[in-house]
């Protein structure tokens, strides 16, 4: 049996932990096979040092590619497949090149940063005939695919509006903000790096298109004016180290484990504590109250849809607690969703497989209750079916559902990250359909 023949661009840690070790037969206890059917021949990435520190952990020998050679990796490696994992910022190029090469391209979320970019990837895209598939896993815990099926099967009757906030704990929500996430130059904006998960998820339960938007949002808790920041009596920022002693995020979360005059700190994710000195140098302190932060830390949006249903939806990155509350409501009644997680893998308790839960409230009285079975992995169980469709043969399942998004999904939930940063520098609503191939 020929093995598929998978290359990376991008060694970041999602890149290791839901491509890379599945790929090398490393993953986790729970995670599909795919050493009998696929390889993976080639890494890009613009640290060698990183991508040779993990080679030397793993025990394995790849070819190692610099940021610029995707053409080359691709050609040389007889790679048919093009995962793309980098920082946000370079997946367009990525995507181009792979699918220029006659490569499908998989792409971590978001696809691309700007509503250009998926212009450019769409038109490459048709002129190659390959496919971008992109790794939106929140359509694939146990709750949503529940939930889907009830929409489907018309338990709700016509979906008329859909409430939906999103919180960031104190150490997830601020953990984007020493990173490089917080350049819009790099990430497009947390509307569109963490929104994107969002808007797709609402976008394929209603299996709808959305129209036109409307956002307000700003800074409150980050960067130099965050109102987090120790400042000393006359109202003066604090020296980086003292800063950080003081600083109730660093107290809290990283006081125990981390140096505050360290660059930064850990997140606690790299569990190989690789060097990413490209994108990190070490000399350069980063922290959640620096003047390069340029990106917004809460919005509220309200979106219209093609079939008249109505999105509001907001999201905040320091909050006390981590999850979501999903409310639906339909012609015949209404559903919620309420989930709470605990990411901080800095703390002293080890998360555990959830249960999830569907509450139905028919219209005219009384309730339905349907609970979801915890299951192991990350993302909410979500991260070891979405590997399988992605790495390996999709699911009769994901086939019905249509777990599996496509570059026009990944360019909807770009357009509407997009839509919410001219919405909040313009106010003024804006129309999403005009930031996307027409046709």
């Amino acid at each position: 049996m020929n093995k598929k023949k998978f290359a990376i661009a991008g060694l970041g840690v999602r890149g290791i932990h839901q491509f890379v070790l599945p790929l090398l037969g490393r993953g986790l206890p729970d995670d599909p096979v795919f050493t009998d059917r696929a390889e993976l021949v080639g890494i890009l990435d613009p640290d060698r040092d990183r991508v040779a520190a993990f080679l030397g952990h793993m025990g394995v020998d790849i070819p190692w590619y610099p940021e610029r050679a995707t053409k080359r990796m691709l050609a040389e490696t007889g790679a048919d497949t093009l995962i793309v994992t980098g920082t946000d910022a370079s997946h367009c190029r990525h995507i181009l090149r792979g699918l220029e090469q006659g490569c499908d391209v998989i792409v971590e979320k978001p696809m691309v940063i700007s509503a250009r970019e998926v212009r450019r990837v769409q038109a490459a895209e048709l002129r190659s005939g390959r496919q971008v598939r992109v790794a939106h896993n929140l359509r694939y815990t146990p709750t949503h695919r529940k939930l889907k099926r009830m929409i489907m099967e018309g338990l709700l009757g016509r979906i008329v509006n859909i409430e939906f906030t999103y919180n960031l704990d104190t150490w997830h929500g601020s953990s984007y903000f020493y990173r490089w996430n917080r350049s819009r130059a790099h990430s497009g904006g947390l509307s569109i790096h963490k929104s994107c998960h969002h808007f797709d998820l609402i976008n394929w339960l209603l299996d709808d298109i959305p129209e036109t938007l409307f956002a307000t949002g700003g800074r409150a808790y980050y960067g130099p004016e965050g109102a987090l920041r120790p400042r000393n009596a006359q109202g003066k920022p604090l020296d980086p180290v003292e800063e950080r002693r003081q600083c109730p995020v660093f107290q809290t979360h990283y006081a125990d484990k981390n140096d505050p005059a360290a660059a930064a700190p850990a997140t606690g994710w790299d569990k190989f504590k690789l060097p990413y000195d490209v994108i990190y140098p070490p000399e350069q302190r980063r922290y959640i109250y620096d003047d390069a932060i340029d990106v917004e830390d809460h919005y509220a949006v309200t979106v219209a849809y093609r079939s008249g249903t109505c999105l509001t939806y907001s999201c905040n990155f320091c909050t006390p607690w981590e999850g979501y509350i999903l409310g639906i409501n339909g012609t015949k009644g209404r559903v919620e969703i309420k989930h709470h997680s605990d990411p901080d893998p800095t703390g002293k308790s080890q998360p555990k497989p959830t249960a999830g839960r569907i509450v139905f409230y028919p219209l005219f009285g009384g309730q339905q209750v349907f609970e979801i079975p915890p299951v192991a992995g990350g993302h909410g169980g979500a991260d070891g079916m979405a590997k399988e469709d992605l790495l390996g043969t999709p699911s009769a399942e994901s086939r019905e559902l249509q777990l599996v998004a496509g570059s026009e999904a990944g360019g909807h939930a770009i357009a509407m990250g997009e839509a919410v940063v001219r919405s909040i520098k313009n106010k003024r609503q804006v129309a999403i359909g005009k930031l996307l191939p027409q046709g």
